[in-house]
């Protein structure tokens, strides 16, 4: 049977889509534009069960069909992936029905962590062993949402949409009481932190790196369920590259402002973040910070080391001539913090796919440093564990040849009851240790403050829809 394009009504409120119970269903991935604008604001997407998934784990490769159990193979995960995309796209025959103007209709969607990357690099080092190195599924249905036009959709099969409408409908009005007062625990005291950042010196003044992105890790206790602190963290700090990803072992809650890079209709983006300044409730002050940052001889040169790093990446996957720079050191502020954000564009290769991008790309430069390969070597000694996830990508690989990847900061790893989360920043030659310290703990301070608060609510999609018409009048 083939699958239809439903229209449905736009949501009436900005609240995370899936339900509590989806929440808790494995291989459920949300990604949430956090209805932010614009055109990196625009898509939510909600996927659910599967037809394949896939991962990596303690260095093998499972894969497994619909519900059947996981079967290993010798061959690399990126083979195995582009195998069942083959595989998938001679079953395609309907994509004609889908607009087009969505960004996703079927395809591979996931997760590559840090640890993958560095894998990619050959250089080797342990995991963490609380997740795979990567986990990927092939979805052939959605819920989507278009914040730009105001529009909403479902591509699958009747079936489908009803089971989903009527698991949609399920929560309560009431407000759910989330319970913080967590004891939020560094793996690094500021001491260590500080030996760290002089070791990253000496490695800059004897010129074997020109920028290294040194990062900490947090530790702490949830009492609630995972998909109550993504409600609660997303509150704090909407992000264009949030996500939600339920895994079997794990959840991965990401507030991602950053995009690693996107790939429509044959045209590759890559938006690196490097400058960072806290806001401040006073507007005078925060348009200060702003200027400051944009002022700032440091905080720009960051920003032109990994601007140069990507070009470089991009160039191994685009045509000849195409790698451009079409935006540096804007400024964009978030609800936390301001940044510093360029871009860097390029024609996609006709001899390279989505695939090739990716192994070009990760480990992301903007969180490694310059050079990528030496500053991965460095981190491995310098850092208090594996990063896992952090710093990995999450996104999609459509069947239209489409893609979208974050890059996972200001992102957590929820095991049962035990969250973890890191932040970082690049240091350059003239970097303070206090000021690069406290820039570690102002990136992550919303995750921090949402971990610690003793008591707070997060509305239900009734309340939340009744308190947003009042405020407008409607």
């Amino acid at each position: 049977m083939a699958r239809l394009w439903y229209s449905l009504p736009y949501p009436s409120a900005h609240q995370p889509l899936p339900s509590a119970r989806m929440a808790l269903e494995p291989w459920t991935l949300f990604l949430d534009s956090c209805a932010s604008g614009g055109q990196r604001g625009r898509f939510d997407i909600l996927l659910r069960r599967p037809r394949w998934r896939v991962w990596q784990q303690g260095g093998q490769t499972f894969l497994a069909e619909g519900g059947n159990a996981p079967k290993t193979s010798n061959d690399t995960l990126i083979s195995v992936l582009r195998a069942i995309a083959r595989e998938e796209q001679e079953r395609i025959r309907d994509l004609d029905a889908f607009p087009v103007a969505y960004p996703f209709a079927e395809g591979f969607a996931g997760f590559f962590s840090y640890d993958w990357g560095r894998q990619m690099l050959g250089i080797p080092g342990p995991d963490d062993p609380t997740l795979p190195t990567a986990a990927l599924a092939w979805y052939d249905s959605a819920y989507l949402v278009d914040h730009l036009r105001r529009e909403a959709g479902f591509w699958g099969h009747a079936d489908d949409l009803l089971a989903l409408r009527a698991e949609m409908a399920e929560p309560s009005d009431r407000e759910e009481t989330i319970l913080g007062d967590s004891d939020v625990q560094p793996l690094w005291s500021a001491e260590l932190y500080r030996s760290a950042f002089a070791k990253v010196q000496a490695y800059l003044r004897a010129g074997d790196v020109y920028q290294l992105n040194l990062a900490q890790a947090f530790q702490a206790n949830w009492s609630g369920t995972p998909w109550q602190l993504y409600r609660a963290l997303r509150q704090r700090n909407p992000a264009p590259f949030a996500a939600f990803f339920a895994l079997p072992e794990a959840t991965l809650l990401s507030l991602s402002p950053e995009r690693l890079v996107s790939l429509c209709d044959g045209q590759l983006q890559a938006r690196p973040i490097k400058g960072t300044r806290r806001r401040d409730p006073d507007p005078l002050r925060d348009r200060a910070r702003a200027a400051e940052l944009c002022a700032s001889p440091k905080d720009r040169a960051e920003n032109v080391m990994i601007v140069d790093l990507l070009r470089n990446d991009l160039g191994r996957v685009a045509e000849l001539g195409s790698v451009r720079v079409s935006q540096f050191c804007a400024l964009e502020s978030f609800p936390a913090v301001h940044h510093l954000v360029s871009s860097v564009e390029a024609r996609l290769h006709p001899d390279c796919d989505p695939w090739d991008v990716l192994l070009s790309c990760l480990p992301g430069g903007s969180v490694t440093g310059a050079p990528k390969r030496h500053a991965v070597e460095l981190l491995q000694s310098l850092e208090a564990k594996p990063r896992g996830f952090y710093c990995g990508s999450l996104g999609y690989v459509d069947a239209r040849g489409r893609m979208d990847w974050n890059i996972l900061i200001r992102s957590l790893s929820y095991r049962a009851g035990q969250v973890q989360y890191w932040g970082g920043g690049g240091i350059v030659m003239d970097s303070e240790t206090d000021a690069e310290y406290q820039e570690s703990l102002d990136k992550v301070a919303f995750i921090t403050a949402t971990l610690k608060a003793g008591r707070d609510t997060v509305p239900s999609a009734t309340a939340f829809a009744k308190r947003r018409a009042a405020e407008t009048g409607q």
